[in-house]
């Protein structure tokens, strides 16, 4: 029986689709696990207990306590609160050419990521998951032989269709995203439905958040990707409040959706990947991504390249 380099590199790469892959920073490097972690994020509250002194006012007297400070004590200052304006952001999409993010999400508002904030030469292999069931498993065989570890966004309902699918994905390290629950166009811009709502919006999202993670054993926070690209200042506004940090966009889009060969996929992906390259691919019978896949592993890897999570670029 002949070994390949693919089979061997499936027996080394195994981690928790909620654990960190690899890490991209100063100086990082790629590294590979035996053992499967899972990691949620874990909120700490912190208490402050205020005490409120009152002093008792009558109408012809006023009862005052004169408390002696020790020299060594240094009264607190006052400052005087700092209103800081709000910052409107353009109500448009960002174009597929914006440059790399290279910093974490402020605020409430989302931050829109189209490449990974590196200039080492790795690239993130992305599946995105709302159709049909397709070439799933193909999918994943092709991934557990080549050691290699990719997020999938995936709808809440297709999640719900297909469940043992998503649970195959989180027990052989995959990242799972939220990709929202029914797919609609949160903008309205490229499906037939209307605007969403902010409440309608987050429904949707924790809707999603609600099957997947019970599927996967943790949180898909603080990453989605919104249906067909479809993006606003009020979208990022409503989703970075529901959790959403970061908005997965893509570098390279295999255009497999679109009809085109495996041959053509593989041209395509791998003369457009550069360092920090966040590759879009779908599980769809409809498209020839499965088919095209392995070759883009060998030969990207052939040309110097890892892959990484989107999780494990941004240390979560």
């Amino acid at each position: 029986m002949r070994i390949t380099t693919r089979m061997l590199a499936a027996g080394v790469l195994l981690l928790s689709a909620c654990g960190t892959t690899h890490e991209i920073g100063s100086g990082a490097s790629t590294a590979t696990t035996a053992a499967v972690t899972t990691t949620c994020t874990t909120t700490t509250t912190t208490t402050t207990t205020t005490t409120t002194t009152t002093t008792a006012i009558t109408s012809t007297t006023v009862s005052i306590v004169t408390t002696t400070v020790p020299a060594t004590t240094v009264a607190p200052t006052t400052v005087a609160p700092t209103t800081v304006p709000h910052t409107t952001v353009p109500h448009t999409t960002v174009p597929q050419t914006a440059p790399p993010t290279t910093a974490p999400p402020t605020g409430q508002v989302s931050k829109v990521v189209w490449q990974l904030p590196t200039s080492q030469r790795v690239v993130a292999i992305t599946f995105d998951a709302g159709s049909d069931l397709g070439f799933t498993n193909a999918v994943l065989d092709t991934l557990r032989a080549e050691g290699v570890h990719a997020t999938f966004g995936i709808t809440g309902a297709w999640a719900a269709a297909h469940p043992e699918a998503v649970r195959r994905m989180a027990a052989e390290g995959h990242q799972v995203m939220n990709h929202s629950y029914s797919h609609r166009s949160f903008t309205g811009a490229s499906a037939a439905n209307p605007l969403l709502a902010t409440v309608e919006r987050q429904a949707d999202l924790a809707a999603a958040e609600a099957t997947l993670s019970v599927l996967i054993g943790c949180s898909t926070m603080p990453f989605w990707r919104p249906p067909y690209g479809d993006t606003n200042a009020s979208v990022l506004t409503d989703v970075g409040a529901a959790g959403y940090g970061y908005t997965i966009m893509w570098t390279v889009d295999s255009g497999g959706w679109k009809g085109l060969s495996a041959d053509q996929i593989v041209e395509r992906v791998t003369t457009k990947a550069a360092p920090g390259a966040i590759l879009a691919f779908h599980v769809g019978s409809a498209s020839q991504d499965s088919a095209a896949l392995a070759r883009i592993i060998d030969q990207l890897r052939g040309d110097g390249y890892s892959f990484v999570t989107l999780a494990g670029a941004y240390g979560r």
